[in-house]
């Protein structure tokens, strides 16, 4: 029997397209000669899943995401996990859809500890963890709402400043800044001048602490000493207190009548006293007698004999 050339296109085409089948489930792990054992998950939605993302079991990959089909009601998605070998799964069971940092998904098994199995074919808990993407936005959302705002502020801050700061403000700020460094450079130039000035006088200023200490020890010592005639002034100053200042003053009253009452009979002329300071020629006669004596006297110094003749 021969075969004619279509023939054998046509099965070169089928065995290709066979061939190309199996490689394509082979490299999405899907083993084209194991049926396996399938199970159904029900998910509100697919997160990204795709047919032939890998299932796993503590790290182990054990089965391949078969279909991932949207339900009739579109309120969620049917996916079919098939796993290679029989596996015991509690009842308690969940499959859970998680993504890696590169985006790519996978299913999570977490087994359970009830000792009732999910039968072959049976259906699984599904669940679906949060996308990190989506997680770390939802984090970081009050902060960056926290940006915005304070963004905006900064936008409105800095349109009010550009309308405060006109070109004649800016002339007069820089006018300020300049007036402001001319004073502390005046200022600072003082202050040399200061520094110049204690440095030519520091021995002076020296000595003139030194004095200050000198005198405060001097002050510190001679304490005792002010004390004293300070109680000594106090002691006065009581017994001053104790004086009968109006008897004393009628004495001294007293005193100064007769004293006038003395001088009034002088000027009268009463008494011995009164006459002799009141008689002119007595007066006279005194004041002639003593100048004679003064020439005597004179006389008696200027002449020894006499003086000799005097004595013998």
């Amino acid at each position: 029997m021969k075969i004619s050339n279509e023939s054998k296109v046509g099965i070169l085409a089928a065995v290709g397209i066979a061939l190309l089948f199996i490689g394509f489930n082979y490299l999405k792990g899907i083993n084209v000669f194991s049926k396996g054992i399938d199970y159904n998950v029900q998910y509100e939605t697919s997160g990204g899943l795709l047919v032939g993302d890998p299932v796993i079991i503590d790290g182990l990959a054990v089965g391949r995401v078969k279909s991932v089909t949207l339900q009739q009601d579109q309120s969620g998605v049917d996916v079919i996990l098939n796993f290679e070998q029989r596996l015991k799964i509690p009842a308690d069971s969940y499959a859970l859809i998680r993504g890696n940092l590169m985006g790519e998904k996978y299913v999570q098994m977490f087994l359970g500890d009830s000792s009732e199995l999910i039968p072959d074919g049976g259906t699984l808990t599904g669940k679906i963890e949060s996308d990190l993407a989506n997680t770390i936005s939802q984090e970081f959302k009050p902060i960056t709402d926290k940006v915005k705002t304070m963004l905006s502020s900064m936008d409105t801050a800095i349109n009010v400043l550009r309308g405060i700061f006109t070109e004649e403000v800016q002339n007069d700020f820089a006018k300020s800044m300049a007036s402001i460094k001319t004073t502390l450079e005046s200022f600072n130039n003082s202050a040399d001048r200061v520094n110049a000035l204690i440095n030519k006088e520091e021995s002076n200023i020296d000595s003139i602490i030194t004095d200050v200490s000198g005198f405060t020890q001097t002050v510190n010592q001679s304490k005792d000493e002010m004390t004293q005639i300070l109680d000594n002034l106090k002691l006065i100053s009581d017994s001053l207190k104790t004086v009968e200042w109006q008897s004393l003053a009628g004495e001294f009253q007293k005193a100064a009548d007769n004293i006038n009452a003395i001088s009034a009979k002088i000027n009268s002329g009463d008494g011995s006293l009164g006459m002799l300071v009141n008689d002119q020629q007595l007066y006279t006669d005194l004041t002639k007698t003593l100048t004679t004596l003064d020439s005597v006297l004179n006389e008696f110094g200027k002449d020894p004999t006499l003086r000799i003749k005097f004595f013998k």
